[in-house]
């Protein structure tokens, strides 16, 4: 069965975590993680694996972009025009958007989230987390969605992107509340990812938490091997934007600085395109 491509999803982190641990034979994905380990994880032989039954708070030292990312919200009191999977498909990120990355717009993913994920552990706050996360049609009414992977195979870095309409903007700001509402209270939780047992400990990136939009990291561990994904989701109208890096664990502080950027950088394009496609300022 294909596994379904839904930026900022749990199914569309599984994909990325599947194909980024192709790029590394052992439990640490990609070579530049090696010797380095997820805060609040135990390690595993050659690699890091997020805990979830507790540990330390993992590392938000990812570094808030300077750009109008942080403040792209401001758009958020308005309506806008409620987009259909068409019109998403043209504002998605694109290689151009960061040359090195490629992807397949025949493989973009228009299905929204009918059926909730349910998880295992990590209680109420932990299932707010996923169901926003997931943008469950059944609690929010999503109306669109178009999911877009694109791929720099060779470092085993995926950019997981998407953008939900939804059927006004209180609904769209509804999602980002309950995901900042869930952020504050999960700290690690399981479930079954595409048929899988998987771990995540998610944990807000301070400044990228604001009115209108959530930033947040997650370790995520999957047979063995974790990942880094760091996502930045941001209230636009009556869409949600949601722009999600995903790549080696790492603990080295430029290389989360870097990361950082690059989130709000694409952000910014992708916020920048929903406002224009809006008639939103």
């Amino acid at each position: 069965m294909r596994t379904r491509i839904k930026g900022g999803s749990i199914a569309v982190v599984t994909a990325a975590v599947l194909m980024t641990a192709a790029c590394s034979s052992s439990g640490q994905i990609g070579g530049s993680a090696a010797g380095t380990s997820a805060p609040g994880a135990a390690g595993t032989s050659g690699g890091s694996k997020a805990s979830a039954s507790g540990g330390s708070v993992p590392n938000t030292s990812i570094a808030p972009p300077t750009s109008a990312a942080t403040s792209a919200a401001t758009s958020g009191g308005a309506s806008g025009t409620t987009l259909s999977a068409d019109q998403i498909g043209k504002l998605l990120l694109t290689d151009k958007d960061d040359p090195g990355y490629t992807y397949d717009a025949s493989q973009d993913d228009p299905t929204t989230t009918s059926t909730q994920d349910v998880v295992k552990t990590g209680g109420a706050a932990c299932q707010t987390f996923v169901d926003a996360q997931d943008g469950l049609t059944t609690k929010y009414g999503t109306t669109a969605e178009v999911n877009r992977q694109l791929r720099k195979a060779s470092a085993g870095h995926a950019i997981q992107d998407s953008v939900l309409a939804l059927p006004s903007a209180d609904k769209a700001q509804a999602l980002i509340a309950d995901l900042t509402t869930g952020l504050q209270g999960c700290k690690n939780l399981s479930m079954t990812l595409s048929g899988s047992s998987g771990t995540m400990a998610p944990a807000p990136i301070p400044q990228l938490m604001k009115q209108g939009q959530a930033g947040y990291i997650n370790y995520l561990t999957i047979s063995g091997k974790t990942v880094l994904m760091a996502a930045l989701l941001v209230h636009v109208g009556s869409a949600v934007s949601v722009v999600v890096l995903v790549g080696p664990v790492t603990n080295d502080k430029t290389a989360l600085e870097q990361m950082g950027a690059t989130l709000g950088h694409l952000s910014d394009i992708q916020v920048g395109r929903l406002k224009a496609a809006q008639g939103l300022r």
